[in-house]
């Protein structure tokens, strides 16, 4: 009969039943830092190797879960380079990194868990370097880089690891950042394998906006612990295909890096020559399926036909493909034999596009072919050996404006559209359609080409907003440039609608973030973010005249369950001091843990972030900051029917949302002012369908609330919890 483990987690396990006892005691007794918990163990005695690690899984399990976690993320670490392709990427690095007696010393252990544990123990530096090189081999498996960028070298030396100048990379990228530690690179060459060319990897860490969390003592006494959490970026260049992919969690990072990593490393001009950030608009082929021909002095290009097709009908599982020759005319085929024009517009999208091009240089005696290929993110250009194959290729794609390169918002732009990009990014989901991105004055296409929309695809059923009331209506194909035939619930004929209309695009939420991190440089001085929520970023501390003041970055304060769990974040960094939450749209709520809370639209001049709203932030926070430590007397402020602001002198305003909550804050509110102070638990929970007080709030926030602002003072009542407060007479 199996034994279950409650603490041990799974990772640990495995490892106690298969790693060899002398490296696994290593790896138990191994601590990564004096604030990690210490597992002092009791090892067994017994000879008998299988009773033994029975007996150690025993007492292992007898810890707390929370002090086995360590432990825990250290054995997902090595095992994760012990499966798969995790030996080859460890491997990779070992060989570049380490002596030749080492190498014998690591290939000498029994199994590749051994190897991998070998390396993390003697070598962490290098352990870590292979955890980068096995992420990024991972993103380029399953195609998910999350920057691809075109660079031509203007050097013609072979570039490898050990040439990289990384003190003068470090230091551009440590300038262009902004950071407020240096960064640290480390270069690795990548030998070429059965699916990639050989490869330079550069990994980049750096330190982000400095940070606290409270630490609890085993005295009972609480500390802030100050740190800067690590950011890290990997970069691969593969000169065969003259590609640089960037994976990071950062978009402003990837690019600098991108950047940084040409000017210094590949010695290119980026001022005549730009990095070309990857992304196909295959959009004209919905219209025409002709190419024009461009009239160049350096290159005769005679011919240039799209030879395959590949649609998507309907949705991305029924595909049709039609491939032809260059002496035909491929829009005359699909006409006669497919509809043409007709099934071009019922395509829901292409999945790849072939062209073949014949064209002669000055001085060339025959003529020459080139095939390219694309999709919406991929082109075989980048495999092409010839470079001038691949200039010729781009330029191609470019002058039929295919290939887009990123062009990021300026300045200008970002200071007009930035109330409506705040409201962009406080929707509630990343899917929006394109006829609400121009209800807010903004140009899808113009969003795309800055990376912050990507599209997705076409809605097949919309809510037509017209003065006939058609409910549901279902769009069709195109019938004509930029429309699209909709049709009612029975199949009545509704007329057009706008084709931008009803396309589905999806927020590039990292990118958009950067934009409006940057943007707000002016109001607070920095332009650096700390995601503590998928909801929240911190974003330094605010230099303001007369203190340092936290800023935090909220979004989707109207959701219930994302005020809840926000406010639980913030109260825990209380001890930072009382700060600022910006927020991108409206809401009632003044504070948030102890914090104010400024909605942006309210401090802009004009939609412009200036020195008046610097002003008027400064003035807001003053006037407020009394009320973000409890101010001075109980009180319910209250913003409508569900929604208000629980106040106790001392303690951090607590939002109140949905009726539950209210309908329970306001007894106890009423009871306290009364001078009855208790109230029995039938009478305070009556309407509210929870059977306890603390049942009204997420099961997340229960601990933070129950016991800290209200408390069950004797069985079945409960009071607002001020034993705190000096006592009226």
């Amino acid at each position: 009969m199996s034994r279950k483990f409650r603490n041990l987690g799974p990772e640990t396990f495995d490892f106690v039943e298969t790693a060899p006892i002398p490296l696994l005691r290593e790896i138990l007794e191994y601590r990564g830092s004096d604030s990690e918990p210490e597992i002092a163990i009791d090892w067994p005695t017994t000879d008998n190797k299988d009773d033994w690690r029975a007996e150690l899984l025993g007492r292992l399990d007898a810890f707390a879960a929370d002090d086995l976690r360590p432990v825990e993320d250290r054995c997902r670490r090595i095992r994760s380079l012990a499966v798969g392709k995790g030996p080859t990427s460890l491997e990779h690095v070992a060989v570049d990194r380490r002596s030749h007696e080492e190498m014998e010393e690591l290939y000498d252990q029994p199994d590749a868990l051994c190897r991998s544990t070998w390396l993390f123990l003697r070598h962490p530096e290098d352990f870590e370097d292979a955890e980068a090189f096995h992420a990024a081999r991972q993103y380029r498996d399953f195609g998910k880089m999350y920057d691809s960028f075109e660079a031509i070298a203007g050097t013609a030396d072979r570039i490898d690891a050990e040439k990289i100048d990384e003190e003068a990379l470090a230091a551009l990228l440590t300038a262009k950042l902004e950071l407020p530690s240096r960064v640290t690179i480390r270069s690795i060459d990548l030998p070429a394998t059965q699916t990639h060319p050989a490869s330079v990897m550069v990994i980049v860490r750096h330190g982000g906006p400095l940070s606290s969390v409270l630490n609890y003592k085993n005295n009972g006494v609480r500390s802030p612990i100050y740190f800067r959490p690590p950011n890290e970026a990997t970069l691969i260049w593969t000169p065969a295909e003259r590609a640089i992919e960037i994976c990071g969690p950062a978009p402003k990072v990837r690019k600098v890096l991108g950047d940084g990593f040409a000017e210094v490393v590949l010695k290119a001009d980026l001022s005549s020559k730009p990095l070309s950030w990857r992304r196909y608009d295959l959009s004209r082929f919905r219209e025409s399926l002709l190419l024009p021909l461009p009239a160049w002095d350096d290159v005769d290009v005679s011919a240039a036909r799209l030879i395959e097709v590949e649609l998507r009908l309907g949705n991305w599982s029924r595909r049709l493909s039609l491939r032809v020759t260059i002496d035909d005319d491929i829009e005359a085929v699909a006409q006669r034999y497919l509809g043409g024009d007709r099934i071009l517009k019922h395509a829901e999208g292409f999945s790849r596009l072939a062209v073949a091009v014949h064209y002669s240089r000055p001085g060339d005696r025959k003529g020459r072919s080139l095939e390219i290929s694309f999709g919406d993110t991929r082109s075989n250009l980048q495999s092409k050996a010839d470079p001038e194959q691949r200039d010729l290729g781009y330029r191609l794609l470019q002058f039929w404006g295919i290939l887009d390169r990123l062009q990021v918002l300026d300045d200008r732009e970002v200071s007009q559209c930035l109330p409506a990009l705040l409201a962009l990014h406080d929707l509630p989901e990343d899917e929006i359609g394109g006829g609400m991105i121009r209800q807010h004055g903004l140009d899808p296409k113009r969003l795309m080409q800055a990376g912050v929309l990507e599209l997705r695809k076409k809605q097949n059923v919309v809510l037509l907003d017209d003065d006939d009331d058609f409910g549901d209506v279902t769009i069709g194909a195109m019938t004509r440039r930029g429309q699209a035939e909709a049709s009612g619930l029975h199949g009545e004929e509704l007329g057009n609608v706008p084709l931008e209309d009803i396309r589905q695009y999806v927020i590039r939420r990292e990118w958009l973030e950067e934009i409006l991190v940057s943007a707000f440089k002016p109001l607070i001085g920095r332009a650096g973010a700390d995601q503590l929520d998928q909801d929240l970023l911190y974003l330094g501390r605010w230099k303001a005249p007369e203190a340092e003041i936290p800023v935090y970055f909220a979004r989707r304060l109207d959701q219930a369950k994302t005020l809840s769990r926000l406010d639980v974040i913030l109260r825990s960094r209380q001890d930072g001091g009382i700060g600022i939450v910006l927020t991108a749209a409206p809401t009632p709520f003044s504070h948030l843990g102890p914090n104010v809370v400024m909605p942006l639209g309210d401090l802009l001049s004009n939609g412009k972030i200036d020195e008046a709203a610097q002003s008027a932030m400064l003035e807001r926070f003053k006037i407020g900051r009394w009320l973000a430590l409890g101010g001075s007397e109980v009180t319910l402020a209250r913003f409508g029917s569900s929604s208000a602001m629980l106040y106790i002198p001392g303690l951090a305003p607590l939002p109140v949302s949905g009726t539950k909550q209210m309908l329970i804050v306001e007894r106890l509110v009423a009871a306290y002012q009364s001078g009855a102070t208790e109230v029995r638990t039938g009478v305070l929970t009556e309407g509210t369908g929870v059977k306890s007080p603390k049942d009204a709030w997420p099961s997340s926030a229960r601990q933070t609330v129950a016991g800290v602002y209200f408390e069950n003072h004797r069985q079945n009542f409960w009071r607002l919890k001020t034993d705190h407060l000096p006592r009226t007479t």
